[in-house]
């Protein structure tokens, strides 16, 4: 598996897809996953080797142009997609204390991202929502970098499931924030249709519709979902209607 990583960060595609096939040879509950269609370690590292990144995306690893930084940041996306995450946590927290060389702007950003992502899978989301708003807040109030949409997705995410009522706010300002800022991007995509399945099962069909009715066609993915949920939410819709006798 290391000597496969070894490749992939070489840039060495076919030699890194060697390696990481020999995980089938010699593990076989990975390759009982392989051949059901579960997500494993084979198969993650696999898809990264495929598509040249593993988390960050290729446009933030093209940040870091120090050689230590960018195999650090490298080794932590590995331990996370390889679900080491206590591993992955404690190495983001070294590059972003400074180990190795200090990090600012947009890299420390990333970090910052990826060492959240690291407190939410070892201790939560309680303790993961106010790491991802760091990067949030580099914004100064305004997006404007990929890692700040994707760290206010995933913190707006977590927290709209807190027990927590000024959480929950915020995690729906945050939502209305990215919807509003109309980029084209994942992310806002995502907070699009979450805002919209959560204002439905509050009762605010009306809004909610609106949002999935309307949804860019320049994401034939996401539009393909968004008209998913319209359908299931509709029928949810008219069922509740009927039950009272009214109209639909």
């Amino acid at each position: 598996m290391y000597l496969g990583f070894l490749a992939f960060v070489e840039g060495k595609k076919d030699e890194a897809l060697a390696w990481y096939k020999k995980i089938l040879e010699c593990d076989p509950t990975t390759r009982r996953m392989d051949t059901a269609g579960e997500w494993n370690d084979y198969s993650r590292l696999k898809w990264g080797a495929e598509h040249g990144y593993l988390y960050a995306y290729p446009q933030e690893l093209a940040l870091f142009k120090d050689p230590r930084q960018k195999l650090a940041v490298l080794l932590t996306d590995f331990y996370y997609v390889t679900q080491r995450w206590d591993k992955a946590r404690n190495l983001a927290r070294n590059i972003l204390d400074g180990k190795y060389g200090w990090v600012s702007g947009p890299p420390h950003e990333y970090v910052q991202y990826i060492y959240a992502a690291g407190v939410f899978r070892t201790e939560g989301r309680e303790k993961a929502v106010p790491e991802y708003l760091k990067v949030v807040k580099a914004g100064g109030g305004r997006f404007q970098t990929i890692t700040q949409y994707k760290a206010a997705y995933a913190a707006a995410n977590l927290a709209r499931k807190s027990p927590d009522n000024q959480t929950r706010r915020l995690a729906r300002d945050i939502l209305i924030q990215l919807v509003r800022s109309n980029a084209k991007n994942p992310q806002v995509y995502r907070a699009r249709i979450t805002l919209a399945c959560d204002l439905m099962k509050e009762g605010h069909w009306e809004e909610g519709f609106r949002l999935l009715e309307t949804f860019p066609k320049d994401s034939p993915e996401f539009k393909a979902c968004a008209e998913r949920w319209l359908v299931r939410f509709r029928e949810l819709y008219r069922q509740q209607q009927n039950e009272k006798g009214e109209s639909p």
